[in-house]
């Protein structure tokens, strides 16, 4: 049986080879669909399966079939039935058939494709066009996040969650993703109790020097930025109100900052610190810069509203403080200003919000979140075939939008292109099966399908993020006093 806390031991602290940066002349499906035909061949992953004892003998479900059925024939089904994964195999059984599947040597073996699968998509990643501007400035720009869902009961023991009113048991999913690459990593499953905070070590320890990580403020911590700044890696994240703020003095000790009271006397659109130390006494950190954004009247007056309304659930008043600070997005890094501007802080983390966009299409079109069953060894192979089937796709949507950018100047639509997924879910399971020429067949049809319906229209009357960061930052207009 799976351990409680479930680990991928798959080499993410290393580099991997380097990115494939297309060209006009290298700009073609076929390489990548080479790629993808042969990181899905049968034979290493009947080797997985000898090895996690699931495979002792060749019966009716052939070990790649029972994978492919859960990875690319599940997409498609309407219910996520032993039915309609038995659709997806080359030999006629039954449910039952299927149900016995489940074991723990099963769950050993989705567990070790999926870490094969990733590893695979981790040899040759293409750097995106519009991307690659961002490399001049970090080698890699990671978003780091988690998101949790309830399954049954029967996973208690093994995904408690926190308890309360809610269900028994809660799966939480730590996600990493590259933007440079769009490469998705996967890097943790983990009970639903435990903490964004407890884990903040932890995704730290894969940076490298001249990467930036951005995070959602559940990740501070003050040994992981003291680790990120002794790795000489950077961190970007919401500043978390609870944390003190000192200003070194070099002929006294530190005075403490008082961040409400020094932006509510503010009339400026930005206010920004440098050389400034988090946090209290042996747990404090620095030097960081903090940079605050005054929100739109709109914004603040939600981000208000929300805080007195959190506030009157818990029989409390919000402190005049804490509806100033309400009014602000405030953001702390360890990045130098002349490497990490302050105007462009507040764009570029919003890129975060890519993470968001990836749960809710790993929740809505790869149904992460659906776990309907009792049999708690089949909940946990579907997670893995689900989770293998979000790399695999994120592989697609890497390499179609390099091309797609560079022929057609726009982006490929992950919320399509996993529309177009759910809709070819059966016909690659099969595919697959039969292989060759027909798998490859398949494949192109694929492509051409993804470059021409899934791209990502451009509103010309509205101005996205990346389109601000090019001109605020990475490409700004020449001056005309220059």
């Amino acid at each position: 049986m799976c351990t409680h806390n479930t680990f991928l031991n798959i080499n993410l602290h290393h580099p991997v080879a380097e990115a494939v940066c297309y060209d006009a002349e290298r700009m073609s499906s076929l390489s990548f669909i080479e790629q993808f035909a042969r990181c899905l061949v049968p034979a290493p992953f009947i080797q997985l399966a000898r090895a996690a004892q699931w495979l002792r003998r060749q019966g009716k479900i052939d070990a790649f079939e029972f994978l492919t059925s859960l990875v690319f024939g599940q997409l498609s089904a309407l219910r996520l039935t032993l039915n309609a994964q038995a659709q997806g195999l080359s030999e006629p059984v039954t449910r039952q058939a299927v149900d016995q599947r489940y074991t723990p040597a099963a769950v050993a073996y989705l567990q070790s494709a999926f870490a094969y699968g990733l590893n695979q998509t981790l040899l040759a990643q293409p750097i995106q066009p519009m991307a690659q501007e961002l490399r001049r400035h970090f080698s890699a720009v990671y978003l780091v996040d988690s998101t949790a869902f309830d399954c049954p009961a029967s996973l208690q023991k093994l995904f408690p969650a926190c308890g309360g009113d809610g269900s028994a048991a809660n799966v939480k999913v730590l996600l990493r993703y590259d933007w440079i690459t769009g490469q998705l990593e996967p890097l943790q499953l983990l009970p639903g109790k435990r903490s964004d905070q407890g884990l903040a070590q932890q995704v730290v320890v894969p940076l490298r020097e001249n990467q930036l990580q951005l995070q959602d403020k559940g990740f501070f911590s003050a040994a992981a930025w003291q680790r990120a700044s002794a790795q000489q890696a950077f961190l970007l994240c919401p500043l978390p109100h609870s944390v003190s703020l000192w200003r070194p003095e070099p002929t006294s000790l530190p005075l403490r900052l008082d961040l409400a009271k020094e932006l509510a006397a503010s009339t400026q659109g930005r206010v920004e610190w440098d050389q400034l130390h988090c946090g209290q006494d042996t747990h404090r950190f620095g030097p960081v810069r903090v940079v605050a954004f005054r929100l739109s009247p709109e914004s603040a007056g939600r981000q208000r509203a929300g805080l007195r309304e959190s506030q009157r659930r818990q029989g409390r008043t919000p402190s005049a403080a804490a509806l100033e600070l309400a009014g602000w997005l405030i953001l702390v890094t360890n990045a130098p200003a002349a490497k990490l501007p302050s105007p462009v802080l507040s764009y570029l983390y919003r890129l975060r919000w890519q993470i968001e966009l990836i749960f809710r299409q790993c929740k809505w079109v790869l149904r992460l979140d659906v776990t309907q069953n009792a049999n708690e060894y089949r909940v946990q192979c579907e997670i893995w075939a689900r989770l293998l089937a979000a790399v695999l796709i994120f592989w697609w949507h890497a390499h179609t939008g390099a091309v797609c950018w560079q022929r057609h100047g726009c982006e490929i639509s992950f919320e399509k292109l996993c529309r177009i997924f759910q809709q070819w879910g059966h016909r690659l399971a099969h595919a697959f099966i039969g292989g060759g020429d027909t798998l490859r067949i398949e494949l192109r049809d694929l492509w051409r399908h993804i470059l021409k319906g899934a791209r990502k229209e451009r509103q010309k009357s509205r101005t996205n993020t990346w389109d601000r960061l090019l001109d605020v930052w990475l490409t700004p207009a020449p001056s005309p006093l220059s």
